[in-house]
């Protein structure tokens, strides 16, 4: 039997909010296993803990989505940038541009 322990897919990073919103969208429980790389007997774990707990699953699922549709602050999409960039920056200085490799050259197909 699969568990729900502290909202997830016992053994997985898979909530019951990562289903329920599959859920929502008009995927069958299949294609929900598929997606999300789980079996179909531990989303059915989670479809029976979300019909056991509908109105929590609910409401927290409506905070999530109102967060995402929010979008990242100021202050965080800053951050994100400088480490774009950082790591842009360090991929960009691990191969200079004319190295054969860079190029192609030197390679066997």
């Amino acid at each position: 039997m699969t568990d729900i322990v502290d909202h997830r897919i016992a053994g997985t990073r898979i909530t019951v909010w990562d289903v329920f919103h599959h859920l929502e969208n008009g995927w069958q429980n299949r294609e929900i296993a598929e997606v999300l790389g789980v079996t179909q007997v531990q989303v059915q774990a989670a479809l029976d803990y979300i019909s056991e707990h509908e109105s929590e699953v609910r409401r927290t699922h409506e905070m999530i989505e109102q967060r995402n549709a929010r979008g990242n602050s100021t202050d965080v999409q800053s951050r994100l940038q400088q480490a774009r960039a950082k790591r842009l920056a360090w991929v960009t200085g691990r191969q200079p541009v004319d190295a054969p490799e860079a190029n192609c050259v030197g390679h066997r197909t």
